[in-house]
């Protein structure tokens, strides 16, 4: 060393020592201050619906109608898609809940609600891994997810069990990946792909967690290397095979074609897909069961422009693509909505508020992070209470919104003042009226619930003339109102639309019965149940045309069987006592009647009196 450095070395001024801050062994920040208020708010926010019923959005194809649920039949819910989708596990959960309480709504919806609760726990304690455990940013992301109102749909709707229960399994996955990158041990990550396995079974959405580990390496600090990758092959193998799955099982009406809208729509789709979302994170406005998409001659001023807010969150990302808060966070956001972006559309809405379940996690850590250093740099002590302020916020809409789901009347009420002239709104509205106006209870309102309902159809035709389910509402409301050459007229549309409509099948057996042309009515009959084996109500009107034109005692008990064996109505059971009397079996008559009285079906005096009942 030369004289002149040695003497520049010693004028030196002497170097502050950088204070360290010890935590005194033991001393722990408690989680549980901060977690117990956002589960007891999660909670009073959802309360009401636990006092919902179902609802005609899919629970009947989910539940009440399922025989996979009812006859808990667990090969058939692995080997056989359900209602276009194939999530065994959400299946089993539902076979367990029809195995203890059948079709008592509560029982669905607490299962729902206690799953929403844990993953609200859940979601507080990843974040709190992911901040560095901070109590503030873990409890401001949960409560977000807690309380949303977009969050609603996916709690308060049944057939949205796969919803909560991909969620819980795909964030324990998240979890113990977190875990793995902590300890470095093996069985973590064994755990992570058992947990990504179930999440898949539960819901096909989950295929996106390879994509989203990379990031977590990413905000952990992990370089990127071959070994990264290798380990992660199985996860992308999984999400390949299950992805194809998915594509294999859904049905035509649940992916709209090309034919409907062209490939250059989808891109301005995709667009606003991910700007509304990103919206109603701050704005939950306005919240539908049923977001209807735009008509192809004009899509509207908000998805044209929507790819200018594509270009400025893109510029936004390459700016600040060195603050690894923002890219994480935004891309956590993006990288769950993937496959929901409707590139290729999926379902009947351009929007479905149910998608944000896990996205929203992404937006509500950025938002987290950045209130806790602006609470950290400033003595304005209000910063902190911001969380449950927007948490009561939030809460009170989510308590108010989960009332929506009540019933299909006023499900689709709700959403006919969003939008009054969607034809599937107007459709399920009118579907939900009719069914009303045959219970006992509301039989003085009968012709007011049929005339609505009627109403309601034709809305829905006039709005889209070639709308299925309208001309299906329709031609079976002419039927009650015994109009019976309106309902042939509805039948033969919809055959023009659709050759092999059941319910169209069914009109016209039904009605031809009327006119007392028994062989056409057979015919249309045999038809309806070969295309649709599992109406039981068609299997009653054939068993009855049997019995009264054709005189075909043991079809007709055949027919009414099967009817029971579907549906279980006092009707049914009446109508096979009088086939068992006609045969000669009056033991079995008197068993079947009697099972018709006790299910509150009133047999004629005279019948009983025959019977010695």
């Amino acid at each position: 060393m030369s004289k002149k450095n040695k003497i520049k070395f010693k004028n030196r001024p002497p170097q502050p020592i950088p204070k360290v801050e010890k935590i005194k062994p033991g001393k722990t920040v408690s989680i549980w201050p901060w977690l117990l208020p956002v589960l007891g708010l999660t909670f009073i926010a959802f309360l009401p619906m636990l006092s919902n019923g179902f609802t005609n959005w899919d629970d009947d194809i989910y539940i009440t109608n399922n025989q996979l649920v009812k006859n808990t039949d667990w090969g058939k819910m692995f080997s056989e898609p359900s209602a276009s989708n194939y999530h065994p596990l959400t299946m089993m959960t539902l076979g367990i809940n029809y195995s203890l309480a059948g079709t008592d709504p509560l029982s669905y919806h607490l299962v729902n609600m206690l799953l929403h609760i844990l993953n609200t726990a859940l979601v507080f304690l990843f974040v709190y891994k992911l901040s560095n455990r901070k109590n503030f940013v873990a409890a401001f992301a949960a409560i977000i997810f807690g309380v949303h109102p977009m969050h609603v749909e996916s709690v308060a709707w049944v057939s949205e069990r796969k919803d909560v229960l991909y969620a819980l399994f795909f964030l324990l996955a998240l979890l113990k990946y977190w875990r793995f990158l902590e300890t470095g041990k093996k069985l973590n990550l064994i755990y992570c792909f058992i947990f990504f396995v179930l999440s898949l079974l539960s819901k096909p959405a989950a295929i996106v967690l390879p994509v989203v580990l990379f990031l977590v390496d990413y905000w952990y600090g992990r370089s990127f290397k071959w070994k990264t990758v290798v380990e992660k092959i199985p996860f992308f193998i999984l999400s390949l095979l299950f992805g194809y799955i998915t594509i294999k099982v859904q049905s035509a009406d649940a992916i709209a074609g090309f034919d409907i809208y062209p490939l250059w729509s989808r891109f301005f789709f995709a667009c606003y897909t991910i700007m509304i979302y990103a919206v109603r994170f701050f704005i939950p406005y306005p919240l539908s069961a049923f977001h209807p998409y735009p008509s192809i001659d004009d899509l509207g001023i908000a998805i044209y422009l929507s790819p200018v807010f594509i270009m400025a969150l893109g510029t936004l990302l390459w700016f600040k693509r060195k603050d690894k808060l923002f890219v994480f966070s935004v891309l956590f956001f993006v990288a769950n909505l993937l496959l929901v972006i409707q590139i290729v559309s999926i379902g009947l809405t351009i929007v479905s508020e149910r998608y944000t379940y896990i996205p929203y996690i992404g937006l509500s850590f950025l938002f987290g992070m950045w209130l806790n250093k602006y609470a950290e740099s400033t003595s304005i002590g209000f910063v902190k209470g911001i969380p449950f302020a927007v948490g009561l916020v939030f809460g009170i809409i989510s308590f108010q919104r989960t009332k929506v789901w009540k019933n299909g009347d006023t499900l689709w009420t709700s959403v006919i003042r969003q939008y009054p002239d969607a034809a599937t709104p107007r459709s399920n509205h009118a579907d939900y009226l009719k069914k009303m106006a045959t219970m006992p209870e509301y039989k003085a309102q009968e012709n007011e619930l049929l005339r609505e309902a009627l109403e309601d159809c034709n809305i829905a035709i006039r709005s889209k003339p070639t709308h299925v389910k309208a001309y299906e509402n329709r031609q079976h409301i002419y039927l009650v109102l015994n109009r019976d050459s309106l309902a042939m007229a509805d039948a033969n549309k919809l055959l023009a639309m659709d050759p092999s409509n059941a319910a169209a099948f069914y009109t016209k057996g039904f009605a031809y019965m009327r006119f007392n042309v028994p062989d056409s009515s057979l015919f249309w009959f045999n038809k309806s149940i070969a295309v649709n084996p599992g109406a039981d109500w068609v299997f009653n009107a054939r068993g009855s045309l049997l019995f009264d034109s054709f005189k075909n005692y043991k079809a007709a008990l055949a027919d009414f069987t099967k009817a029971i064996e579907l549906n279980p109505k006092g009707e049914y059971f009446y109508k096979r006592s009088n086939c068992y009397y006609r045969l000669g079996d009056i033991a079995n008559a008197k068993a079947d009647a009697t099972t018709a009285m006790q299910n509150g079906y009133s047999i004629p005096a005279v019948y009983r009196t025959t019977l010695q009942l």
